[in-house]
């Protein structure tokens, strides 16, 4: 049922409502004057590296390089700026000469002169100018005379690359607070500097809390109900174990993941071309997480799943599928020459794993020896020979019946067969058939004369072209009849075959070994033209000098798999605080370091620095199980915190930093869409497959096309199709993650378009009118005042999870008698039902649905 215009202006007055009575404003905090965090955390990810990597060469004072007397390694350079004038205005993303020089238009002004960012850099730059420029860079920096920053022997003094020490549990003086051993280093924080730590939050609040992040859901209304009549320790810790063993954990989890490995249906940049089979890939990493494989394994799969061993055909498909997170980045395809693009590709790769297992900007070492990091030149084309000696573009491995296909053709048991595997098998077998068909008939005319002469004919042909005929037709000492009608039928299974060619197996994307793996040269500046002194493969020098070797016949992606989780010589001590790190993250709405992607020195160093490490350890010591890190921090006390807030801690701890209490976070997209289809009832939680498929062939093709932006499946999120370049609306909207690179904190941003597109998006309307129906038909159709009462209650305990307040209660009735005699009055056609649909849309929009306490 589409809700008619006067029901969207009754909408927007009910959302009006709702944020006058002061409890459902759409944003969790004010809009400050300050830069929020987020913000920083855009500019570190994706602003400042890239910055470094393609500007700082030409425009930083530190360096002396001030061309056109520009500098943009300062917040004071761009806003002086050059002979031009400022060069970013904040929030202003056309009057920025910085943006109008990257984008190339101006002929007069094209910067960086020797090659266009990517269009991903070009939309990063235009975000952050769109944020408001974001810039923590205080002060003209001064020409570096300390220490090297590249040094990696220096570098090991860094807290997050020194060897991984789990330390003691420390002694607080509140005993009882602490349900798990990490609440004791927060509480002893807390304890120190004087804070109050919130008390548990109540049981509606926190059974929404652990729903939503564990599954990404909102809890059933007969978990609410269990729940708030038991909620006991023992009751709370059979939800978390029903939750952690559901499909619906591995789907929301499995897209924090997703977010890191820049998951997408299509290439973007120059060619937009869609990814039929990455959905192979998403579906194994949200059944991999389910299975709780260790995250070892895990990785080891994703970067070399198609060198691994496999016990059957069954292991190594799925194992190539999880290699597939190495063919679904961006890359540019027209115009770009081969070298350039080998280069470009695994400039793409090392970014990608660099950020997503280690928190490093390894791109920023591609043209010089990195500006604040350990990691010198050399180390990023050891790095880059390993991915240069690896094949990444799109090849679609055929599964299941291609050991079959491998004998025909003759690849052997070592074959790879490649996406044109199918084509070569069936040019092969069709000129068989062709050969069969014409030798078969001229020997079932022979059969047929049964001439002596022309019988011996036949066993000639049947010497040179066997297949030409049955077995029993071949035989001499058949009955000639029995010959001639076994031949007729041979004939016919092939005619049959040649018409009708069979289906082409399913198939993935996965990378394959180089036939000569090679070593990289160091490019000077990073031109890929412009080779310097050969690097052999390798690993990061700043984890020690015991790095295992890489033979000379392979591309080291085991070794690397290998080497990115030991903890004794190599890089596992920092991956195991990365993924810990993350995990706290998702789960208590901001890192312990809480540039998620970011341990270099430009990045925040830890709050609760011996937290981190003893998860860390944790992670370890559980065989690397997220499942086990996940249970332990969603049962302790620092999870199970209240919200409230508290004057004086605030007052000393305005961005909670010290964790008095838990953080208010707002729904992602995924969630926010979720929600509502759960409360209309039309959420479909079965897994799916392609989405893609439904797009139609044109989907990515230049220009308009709405299909390739259809959310109207009634499937989770996860599921929806993800253009790049051409997100759907709520995506777009809502803070979805930058497919075309590593995300491990979204942006949160708070503009007008956001609640333009929840009181104007069609979905957003279907859905609150599905949720009316479902709230009518359940309590009476609203006849009385006992079934209108029951429909709020039974309203809010869809959306928000818990019943309404009385002052919450009256609102809605009162809105919905106003409304409904509105409509009638107006002519509606169902005012009662519309008059609901209006109530619900509005609460849809406010923070009763879309910020968790």
């Amino acid at each position: 049922m589409k809700m008619p215009k006067f029901f969207l202006v009754t909408a927007l007055a009910a959302v009006s409502l709702a944020v006058w009575a002061g409890q459902w404003t759409h944003a969790e905090e004010p809009v400050r004057e300050s830069p929020t965090p987020e913000a920083i955390a855009f500019f570190e990810t994706h602003v400042r590296p890239l910055l470094v990597k393609r500007c700082h060469s030409c425009h930083s004072a530190a360096d002396g390089a001030l061309e056109g007397n520009l500098a943009l390694d300062s917040r004071a350079g761009w806003q002086q700026g050059g002979d031009h004038g400022p060069a970013v205005v904040p929030g202003d993303v056309d009057a920025s000469l910085l943006v109008r020089a990257v984008r190339y238009r101006d002929p007069d002004l094209q910067m960086p002169p020797d090659r266009q960012l990517d269009a991903a850099e070009i939309t990063r730059l235009e975000e952050w100018v769109r944020l408001g420029a974001p810039d923590p860079r205080d002060g003209v920096p001064r020409p570096q005379t300390g220490p090297d920053p590249s040094d990696p022997v220096a570098g090991r003094e860094h807290w997050a690359f020194r060897p991984l020490v789990r330390p003691a549990v420390p002694s607080v003086t509140d005993g009882s607070w602490p349900l798990a051993e990490l609440d004791t280093f927060v509480l002893v924080r807390l304890e120190a500097e004087g804070l109050p730590a919130a008390p548990q939050a109540d049981a509606p609040t926190l059974l929404r809390r652990l729903s939503f992040a564990l599954t990404g859901l909102p809890p059933s209304p007969e978990q609410i109900a269990a729940f708030t009549a038991d909620p006991s320790p023992a009751a709370y810790e059979q939800l978390v174990d029903a939750m952690l063993a559901s499909p619906q954990f591995g789907q929301r989890w499995g897209r924090h993941w997703l977010d890191l490995a820049r998951y997408a249906d299509s290439n973007g940049l120059d060619e937009n071309f869609l990814f039929r089979e990455a959905w192979r890939y998403r579906n194994w990493v949200i059944d991999a997480v389910n299975a709780d494989m260790p995250f070892d394994r895990f990785l080891a799969e994703q970067l070399a799943g198609d060198l691994l061993p496999a016990d059957s055909i069954e292991q190594r498909d799925r194992q190539r599928i999880a290699a597939g997170f190495l063919t679904i980045g961006p890359k540019v395809l027209l115009g770009n020459p081969a070298e350039k693009q080998k280069m470009e590709v695994a400039d793409e790769l090392l970014d990608t794993v660099g950020r997503a297992v280690l928190g490093q900007s390894l791109g920023c070492a591609r043209c010089h020896d990195h500006k604040f990091d350990p990691i010198p030149t050399a180390d990023y084309y050891a790095l880059a020979g390993i991915f240069t000696s690896t094949n990444v573009m799109e090849r679609r491995y055929m599964l299941g019946e291609q050991r079959v296909m491998e004998r025909l053709i003759g690849l052997g048991e070592g074959g790879e067969a490649v996406d044109d595997a199918y084509e070569h098998y069936w040019r092969v077998r069709r000129s068989g058939l062709e050969q069969w068909k014409t030798k078969g008939r001229e020997a079932l005319t022979l059969l047929s004369s049964g001439i002596a002469d022309d019988l011996a004919k036949v066993d000639a042909i049947a010497g040179e072209t066997p297949d030409a005929l049955s077995e029993l037709a071949r035989d001499p000492l058949q009955p000639l009849e029995t010959r001639i009608q076994v031949q007729r039928l041979h004939l016919a299974n092939v005619e049959r075959e040649l018409a009708s060619p069979p289906p082409i197996p399913p198939r993935a994307m996965s990378p394959t070994e180089q036939a000569s793996p090679a070593d990289e040269f160091i490019r000077v500046a990073g031109d890929p033209g412009r080779k310097g002194e050969p690097v052999p493969r390798g690993f990061l020098q700043v984890f020690g000098d015991a790095a295992p070797a890489v033979p000379d016949d392979q591309s080291g992606r085991l070794q690397l798999a290998s080497w990115l989780v030991d903890t004794e010589q190599g890089a596992g001590g920092l991956t195991a605080r990365v993924l810990a790190n993350r995990v706290w993250h998702h789960l208590i709405g901001r890192g312990i370091a809480r540039t998620v992607d970011n341990f270099g020195r430009t990045g925040e160093p830890p709050s609760h620095p011996e937290l981190l490490e003893h998860l860390a350890g944790e992670l370890i010591a559980s065989n690397w199980s997220l499942k086990s890190l996940v249970r332990q921090i969603v049962l302790s006390r620092t999870f199970m915190m209240s919200s409230r807030h508290d004057e004086v801690a605030a007052a000393r701890d305005p961005e909670n930093a010290m964790l008095w209490r838990a953080h208010r976070r707002r729904l992602d997209p995924e969630s926010l869409r979720d929600a509502m289809l759960t409360a209309a009832g039309t959420l479909d939680l079965a897994p799916l497959d392609s989405t893609v498929s439904y797009l139609g062939d044109q989907a990515t093709a230049v220009g308009g096309n709405t299909n390739r932006r259809k959310t109207d499946f009634p499937c989770r999120s996860i599921y929806l199709p993800v253009i790049r370049n051409d997100l759907p609306e709520v995506f777009q909207a809502l803070d979805f993650t930058d497919p075309h690179r590593t995300t491990g904190m979204r942006p949160q941003t708070t503009v007008a378009t956001q609640g333009l597109f929840m009181l104007n998006d069609e979905q957003v309307m279907d859905a609150a009118a599905a949720t009316a129906h479902r709230l009518l038909e359940a309590t009476g159709g609203g006849e009385s005042s006992e079934s209108c009462e029951a429909a709020v209650t039974m309203l809010f305990e869809l959306v928000a999870g818990e019943p309404p307040t009385e002052a919450e209660r009256q609102a809605v009735l009162t809105f919905v008698q106003v409304t409904e005699a509105a409509g009638t009055a107006a002519g509606a056609e169902d005012p009662r039902r519309e008059a609901w649909a209006a109530a619900v849309h509005a609460l849809f929009a406010s923070s009763r649905l879309q910020v968790v306490e």
